[in-house]
């Protein structure tokens, strides 16, 4: 036996015994991009354009396009830089959530991914329903 056939049959080996054998997928992970993504994406415009709104009703000026201007106050700027962040961190975790409860109503498991940070309560309750 040559040097490459032992290089070759021990590669395979390790494919076998799992030291380079992937993960088996899970069912739907493509389809929970698509939707986790899709909802993240409509609620940043919606707050977007609700920020807009309140901002220029607020202060009767149109929101900063780039806080970090010397133009624009660093009162102005900060204020503007801690609700944009807050509400549009608030939005994206709402809006998963209810893509979440989405996924659990629709096919009884809870969506890929989330498996791993999910206590044992939150597993058998997926399950009974």
């Amino acid at each position: 036996m040559t040097r490459w056939e032992t290089v070759a049959k021990k590669a395979q080996s390790d494919d076998k015994s799992g030291a380079g054998a992937k993960e088996p997928k899970e069912k739907g992970k493509r389809a929970w991009k698509i939707l986790g993504s899709g909802v993240a994406v409509a609620a940043g415009i919606a707050t977007t354009r609700a920020l807009d709104a309140t901002w220029q009703t607020a202060t009767g000026r149109k929101p900063p396009t780039s806080p970090e201007s010397p133009e624009i106050g660093n009162r102005e700027a900060l204020v503007w830089a801690g609700v944009s962040g807050m509400a549009m961190g608030i939005a994206k975790m709402f809006a998963t959530r209810k893509a979440a409860n989405y996924w659990v109503k629709s096919f009884d498991t809870l969506p890929p991914g989330m498996n791993k940070g999910a206590t044992k309560k939150t597993k058998e309750k997926v399950t009974k329903s």
